[in-house]
């Protein structure tokens, strides 16, 4: 009889047949695999979120791939966005230097000044 397979996220990196599967991995494992890892706390049960996630990177078939190129494309234009943001603020950044330098020039003008009339 086959057992029935629950999803399950690990808690510690996990050697499984001679390779490693970092922490935070979400599998489908045998229920009594799960009840043994589970016991020993190497993993805790994963939320319907991590299921529907494992589901589509394993069960789709391209992979997960239509996921991954939503999360290429939302980050091409968080680039993007922050390419601007940095040209914004590069200007702001000369702005401030010029603001600086007339206020050291006006300081320097007023000491100056201070200077003549303490004489």
């Amino acid at each position: 009889m086959l057992e029935a397979i629950v999803y399950v996220v690990l808690l510690t990196d996990l050697m499984v047949h001679g390779d490693l599967i970092p922490d935070g991995t979400t599998l489908a494992v045998e229920r009594s695999m799960r009840n043994d890892w589970k016991g020993s706390g190497l993993c805790r049960d994963a939320t319907p979120e991590e299921i529907a996630l494992y589901e589509e990177d394993n069960g789709a078939s391209d992979g997960g791939g239509a996921r991954l190129a939503g999360e290429i494309d939302a980050l091409r234009e968080e680039h993007e966005a922050l390419g601007e943001q940095v040209t914004t603020l590069q200007v702001e950044v000369t702005d401030l230097e010029g603001q600086k330098k007339a206020l050291q020039e006006e300081v320097a003008a007023l000491e100056k000044a201070k200077k003549a009339a303490a004489k």
